[in-house]
């Protein structure tokens, strides 16, 4: 099923709860989402791409408030509920800069090998890294380049190379050092794709900071539908996204991360095939929660076969301010 914002807005939303186990967790047998006026034009892949690499890195802290201009904007014009929690992860502006030594690394990916293969039970582990664990046993990635967005750590790389995935690549707006001889580090500005796209994309507890400033990013209400849309255009056609996120009832905390709901949800998945998801609860996306303390699916989805326009100008030529 192509999630559209027609298709989206064909349904009522449901008026009772969930009846099974089976239809609460089944993505599809939920309730469609209605239509939104806030949903960007997509641009071409020329223009995304480009956009993409000339991000800048703010050499500065994020805002301590949500921008007043912005605010209808971040709020889908007040349909998506705001709460206050300021974090600063680019040290004043100084940026961070994260490395890890080959043994540690190392570790890691043997530790990921154990979990994957059995060895060790998953149990051990947080429930969103079960879930992703499971989604790449369904999803292998033995021979794939992948590409990770945002990281603090090499853990999602480890396990990444330790499910058989040929080269990691990670994109991130400060300085990583990832001593492996298959993983590469890159920022946007410097970031080369391969000439048909990558395999595989891993977005994991990232794209619901983007346009926050909460890490060096250019602070804009669609940088996350932004980085989606870039996501996309930096696959292969056919290639797959690996993506969690917070999801529950919409709120934007910030500048700590965006949680998905009825009204954000939709649009962060419009023009994506969703073929898996792991840890899934309708429940869960419906009951009130407490936004410090994220639930976070996975959701495997599929990049378009055809109809997407990938060329793709690494000059950044054409590039416009807005998305």
């Amino acid at each position: 099923m192509w999630i559209s914002l027609c298709a989206l807005g064909a349904l009522a939303l449901p008026t009772a709860s969930v009846a099974s186990k089976e239809a609460d967790t089944d993505w599809h047998s939920g309730p469609e989402f209605p239509p939104s006026d806030f949903a960007p034009e997509v641009p071409p892949c020329r223009e995304v791409v480009g956009r993409y690499q000339s991000s800048p890195v703010v050499a500065s802290s994020p805002p301590r408030e949500m921008p007043a201009d912005m605010v209808s904007a971040f709020t889908a014009g007040g349909a998506i509920e705001t709460a206050e929690f300021y974090v600063d992860d680019t040290i004043n502006g100084q940026g961070s800069h994260y490395q890890y030594p080959a043994a540690d690394v190392e570790h890691m990916i043997t530790s990921a090998k154990e979990y994957i293969d059995g060895k060790r039970s998953t149990q051990r582990l947080p429930p969103m890294d079960q879930w992703i664990i499971e989604a790449l046993r369904r999803h292998p990635l033995k021979g794939k380049s992948v590409i990770v967005f945002g990281s603090m750590s090499p853990w999602y790389e480890a396990i990444a190379v330790a499910a058989g995935a040929d080269t990691v690549t990670t994109v991130e707006y400060n300085n990583l050092t990832y001593t492996h001889p298959r993983m590469f580090q890159t920022t946007p500005r410097n970031l080369l794709p391969p000439p048909t796209g990558f395999d595989v994309a891993l977005s994991i507890s990232s794209f619901d900071h983007d346009g926050l400033g909460r890490y060096g990013d250019p602070v804009h209400p669609n940088g996350d539908l932004f980085a989606m849309e870039a996501t996309r255009c930096l696959l292969r056609p056919g290639g797959l996204l690996v993506l969690t996120v917070p999801v529950g009832p919409d709120v934007v905390a910030w500048n700590l991360h965006r949680r998905y709901g009825r009204v954000r949800l939709p649009l962060l998945l419009r023009g994506w095939n969703v073929v898996d998801t792991v840890g899934w609860s309708w429940r869960r996306f419906e009951a009130p929660a407490d936004y410090r303390r994220s639930y976070e699916p996975v959701f495997v989805l599929q990049s378009p076969l055809q109809g997407l326009d990938r060329s793709v100008d690494a000059s950044g030529s054409d590039v416009k301010d807005e998305f």
